[in-house]
């Protein structure tokens, strides 16, 4: 417990606690997002379109975000960030057909600007050392947590129907981020980079400079780092072929009920909590690389098999499987890139690969969160195409 205490302090403790009050809104309704664009008119091919928005938008923001986050106050950035991606939700609660909610989407990438500025923030409050575990807590707390989302968001869909359920989960999300941008910018502290002053070069040299800095980045990245990348490409582009059809199948072609599929979701998640802080743990004793390889290769096989059971336990160890992996590559990735970048470029840095955020996502939900970075988008959105033409040309 005295480890605990040692790493959930400062700004993690206070993005810990925004991140609880998000499982209880915003990431109760990611699991089902595909039925909803299906109740608004849409197929699967319009399903892909939505969830690859994001990122693409995402894409011309990322050089900028990162430099304004190496420069400027990153305290600032998040807090506003947070009112206007609030407010935004309220688009994906009032769309009249799916195509409102590809608009959402594309105007989501705002919080490109976000991220890069909440993940320094994240770093530089861990102490070295207890990075592995460090992650593995802030990502453990909001999940337990959340541990019944799933669960709650199909039964609210199995009483009130796909649509009048998420219009209520996204108004509740409205307001929960608004009062999350509220606590952040009360509670957080500026630590190590980041300058508390505002904007004063003009919009152009910013944008001027930020590309240019973004690239020089790029070019002087250590060969560690590169090959990591490459993973993060890799894992973000078949994420977004698939993360949006999981519900698609279990639902769609082998007949299972929003309530079961919350349900395996639910028993997924449970043991991904009891997993994160053992396996942080694990990070920091052997290693996040050795880790991360080992998890990797476990997971390549659950995911391999899911398409071909018919059976609800057959399905529901092999999602167990992918979250035994996952406590793993959660802890281990971000402990990683933290460990890789330095203080004063680390804006920079993860405005191109993300936080380091290697997974097999479940819920779906589209690309972003604090793993996305501008390399990572154009995969991203790549993705998301190829995985509803091939349905549409599979049906």
């Amino acid at each position: 417990m005295g480890s605990i205490r040692e790493v959930l302090r400062g700004n993690l403790l206070v993005f810990t606690v925004g991140d609880v009050l998000r499982q209880l809104s915003m990431f109760i309704t990611f699991p089902f997002l595909s039925l909803y664009v299906q109740a608004l008119g849409g197929g699967v091919v319009e399903i892909g379109l939505v969830n690859g928005l994001r990122p693409l938008s995402s894409f011309f923001l990322y050089p900028v975000a990162g430099y304004v986050s190496d420069r400027f106050s990153r305290v600032r950035v998040v807090w506003v960030v947070g009112v206007v991606s609030g407010v935004l939700w309220l688009l994906f609660a009032y769309a009249p057909d799916w195509r409102w909610l590809a608009v959402g989407n594309l105007l989501m990438g705002l919080m490109a600007f976000y991220f890069p500025a909440a993940n320094s923030l994240m770093a530089e409050s861990i102490p070295r050392g207890r990075r592995g575990l460090g992650y593995g807590v802030w990502q453990a707390v909001p999940m337990a947590v959340g541990v019944v989302a799933p669960l709650a968001g199909g039964a609210l869909i199995g009483a009130w129907g796909v649509e009048r359920a998420m219009r209520f989960l996204f108004r509740l999300t409205c307001v929960v981020n608004l009062g999350i941008a509220a606590m952040n910018r009360a509670f957080l502290r500026e630590e190590g980079g980041g300058k508390a002053g505002g904007v004063g070069e003009g919009l152009v040299g910013v944008l001027v400079e930020s590309y240019r800095a973004s690239l020089e980045v790029l070019r002087g990245l250590p060969r560690g780092l590169r090959g990591f990348a490459f993973m993060l490409v890799l894992g973000f582009f078949f994420n977004s072929m698939v993360s949006g059809f999981w519900v698609v199948h279990f639902v769609g072609v082998r007949g299972f009920s929003e309530v079961e599929w919350g349900r395996v979701l639910m028993a997924a998640s449970a043991l991904n909590v009891a997993l994160l802080l053992p396996a942080g743990a694990v990070v920091d004793r052997v290693g996040a690389a050795r880790a991360l390889t080992a998890a990797l290769a476990a997971s390549a096989v659950p995911v391999a098999l899911f398409p071909f059971q018919r059976r609800l336990a057959a399905i529901t160890l092999l999602l167990l499987w992918v979250s035994v992996a996952n406590s793993f590559l959660m802890a281990g990735a971000p402990a990683y890139m933290a460990g890789a970048t330095s203080p004063e470029r680390r804006g920079t840095v993860m405005s191109a690969l993300g936080q380091g955020m290697l997974l097999v996502n479940l819920r779906g939900g589209g690309a972003g969160g604090p793993g996305m970075g501008a390399l990572l988008t154009l995969p991203s959105v790549l993705g998301s195409v190829v995985g509803g033409v091939f349905l549409r040309l599979e049906a």
